[in-house]
């Protein structure tokens, strides 16, 4: 589990639930209007189905469990992995990276191991690798266009919440009909009845509002930043992986596949790893 997403979760909605509590000296149930809640939510959600295709509406377990449990992988792991290879590759030849590509978990670097010991040009490796890099930002955008969807609709959802809520109000403010209003008049209590009536139309107005705010700033933006930022680690990841490949494929030494793939990574990342080159025990 990520633990900047649950931080940043927890400290942001007790923020808001401890303003809520302050304000309402306790009374939580100031805040709960199941009308707005279903407008907003339900309504956010509806409108990001009709938005987006069936596929991604199915996914949306996954770019949820993706944005609180993905762990995404390390560059100077990855390097170090390609470095091992490059130096197996250099002894015993890239055929010898044949058990390698049986026991790489990441489907990425294990296709492109094996476009390299079959033997493949490497105009042809880059192309192909490029092709599934595509088709994995492509995906990638599914999901976060998915909450950039909720987020941008659940605002409007909470005006359209507020304006029911004031057609409501105003129609209880018109007053009861006139065979209501005798019999309360007869029992003596119809003024206080109205307020109530008209306290609980307002109360569906502003929390409308209240809940698509929270909607879109406290729960779609945060997590389609989120995924976006994840998108681009990813994508950078596997760009290390292809320049990986096509320096084993050509036959370089392990350290100027390392040199190479350090190069994705900044001076001061780059300072703090040790040489992953056999030889090199240094700091570099």
């Amino acid at each position: 589990m990520d633990i900047a997403t649950i931080m940043g979760l927890i400290c942001a909605f007790g923020a808001v639930g401890w303003a809520m509590y302050e304000g309402t000296e306790g009374r939580m149930g100031a805040f709960l209007s199941k009308e707005g809640f279903v407008l907003v939510i339900g309504g956010s959600l509806s409108c990001a189905a009709m938005s987006m295709p069936m596929s991604a509406i199915k996914n949306l377990p996954k770019y949820l469990a993706k944005y609180l449990f993905h762990k995404g992988q390390e560059p100077h792991e990855i390097i170090r992995q390609i470095v091992g290879f490059a130096e197996v590759a250099r002894r015993d030849g890239v055929l010898a990276l044949e058990n390698s590509v049986k026991t790489t978990e990441d489907p990425f670097l294990r296709k492109g191991l094996q476009l390299a010991i079959d033997g493949a040009d490497p105009a042809v490796i880059d192309q192909v690798l490029h092709i599934e890099l595509g088709a994995i930002e492509e995906r990638h955008h599914h999901g976060k266009k998915m909450f950039e969807l909720m987020g941008k609709y659940g605002p409007a959802l909470g005006l359209t919440a507020t304006l029911v809520g004031q057609v409501v109000m105003f129609m209880k403010m018109a007053g009861p009909s006139e065979a209501h209003a005798g019999g309360a008049e007869a029992h003596g209590g119809g003024g206080g009845d109205q307020s109530a009536q008209i306290a609980g139309a307002l109360a569906i107005a502003l929390l409308g509002t209240l809940y698509g705010t929270l909607w879109a700033n406290l729960v779609c933006g945060p997590i389609f930043d989120k995924l976006s930022v994840r998108s681009k680690e990813e994508l950078f990841c596997k760009e290390i992986v292809i320049a990986g490949i096509l320096a084993i494929q050509a036959g370089d030494n392990p350290r100027i596949v390392e040199s190479k793939l350090l190069s994705f990574l900044s001076t001061s990342e780059r300072a703090h790893l040790p040489a992953f080159a056999s030889g090199g025990g240094k700091e570099k």
